[in-house]
């Protein structure tokens, strides 16, 4: 038997985030007889999904950090790693402030090169200009470039390359079927949590950075609690805000029952247990944590600055992040007509749209094995 193809992934972590969450749930659906991912990461600290990836057969592999000063000494090391490994036929680039670099020497090792987008630039500040001056040579370097929307695509590599041939909108794939809503999972969930069955709860997923705008639903939750709406909040995922936005919900919101769940590995159950679900991140590259709350049958509400992409169900709509009175009206809409109980099975428009992971799989294995 051959060995299978093995494709070296290049990030930060391999940590619960969304790339890595997208590049596990490709790992654990393709052929492993196949094709075999192994992970370039920068951390020397234990990620979430490091034993899962050994336990499938890849590897975590540990290259420098770039600091602008260790330039050489970073270039060398991509050098000789590529003439120690000649196992890698390509090399699957998601760091786009280096991947000019390491993109670069993988080439002239004959390797083929992909440079995937997962997000946009945001906010115009120093690290976003930064960014752009590291990232714009890759542009000239990559074999082929991947994005999670036409927006991540034309804001990283320009909006000309959405006209070349070398370049695929790669949709963030989910297992749907794991999505599909089911009244025991919900009762379940809510049970773990200590929610019952009839209280309203509002939800999101993602990391407290200043991307997701965790602030704004602070604010949310304020007028919805001066309007005396009732409901209890849901919070799941972490990150470097996390004590103040603890501490604001604390000091502003004395009577807000919010539940920080932390991070979890199941999105898909917690999600039965949400009513409505709420996005306004500043920027994205696409958003899948609100495709998954799509599939989950959510009533989900996003801010109008993320691709029209994330729309794959008629659940979804978008509203201004300037306008915290805007979210609330349509949230107290939403609760008052009791329209967050028409939960129904959304697996095959998730399926049409194209975001259903076996899909996703699919074409990414017949890329590789056309290109070795």
């Amino acid at each position: 038997m051959s060995e299978p193809i093995r494709i070296l992934h290049v990030l930060t972590a391999m940590n619960l985030a969304g790339t890595e969450t997208l590049l596990m749930n490709l790992y654990r659906n393709i052929d492993r007889s196949k094709i075999q991912f192994d992970f370039a990461v920068t951390t020397s600290k234990k990620c979430a999904y490091d034993n899962e990836i050994e336990s499938l057969g890849g590897r975590i592999i540990h290259y420098p950090l770039y600091r602008g000063v260790n330039h050489l000494s970073y270039v060398s090391w991509w050098n000789k790693f590529f003439q120690e490994h000649e196992e890698y036929h390509i090399v699957h680039g998601h760091i786009g402030s280096t991947a000019a670099i390491y993109l670069h020497v993988a080439k002239k090792y004959g390797l083929y090169t992909i440079a995937h987008s997962h997000s946009t630039y945001g906010p115009l500040n120093l690290h976003t200009v930064l960014y752009k001056i590291f990232s714009y040579p890759t542009r000239y370097i990559a074999d082929y470039f991947f994005g999670c929307s036409r927006d991540a695509l034309a804001e990283r590599y320009g909006k000309t390359i959405l006209c070349k041939d070398n370049v695929r909108v790669l949709n963030n794939g989910i297992d749907a079927k794991k999505y599909i809503f089911t009244e025991e999972k919900r009762m379940m969930i809510r049970d773990e949590l200590q929610l019952s069955p009839d209280d309203v709860i509002i939800g999101t997923v993602g990391r407290l950075t200043p991307q997701k705008n965790p602030f704004f639903i602070i604010q949310i939750i304020k007028e919805l609690n001066r309007r005396n709406v009732k409901f209890k909040f849901l919070w799941v995922g972490t990150g470097e805000l996390k004590e103040k936005v603890t501490s604001n919900l604390k000091k502003e919101i004395a009577n807000c029952q919010a539940i920080m769940a932390g991070t979890r590995t199941n999105i898909n159950d917690v999600l039965q247990a949400m009513d409505i679900f709420v996005f306004p991140s500043v920027f994205e590259g696409l958003g899948i944590a609100a495709v998954e709350a799509q599939a989950a049958g959510l009533c989900t509400l996003c801010s109008d600055t993320i691709p029209q992409e994330v729309k794959v169900t008629e659940t979804c709509e978008f509203l201004s992040i300037h306008n915290v009175g805007t979210w609330c009206d349509r949230i107290e809409q939403i609760i008052q007509s009791r329209e967050y109980l028409n939960r129904i099975n959304r697996y095959a428009e998730i399926v049409t749209a194209d975001y259903d992971i076996h899909k996703t799989v699919e074409w990414l294995s017949d890329f590789y094995q056309s290109h070795f």
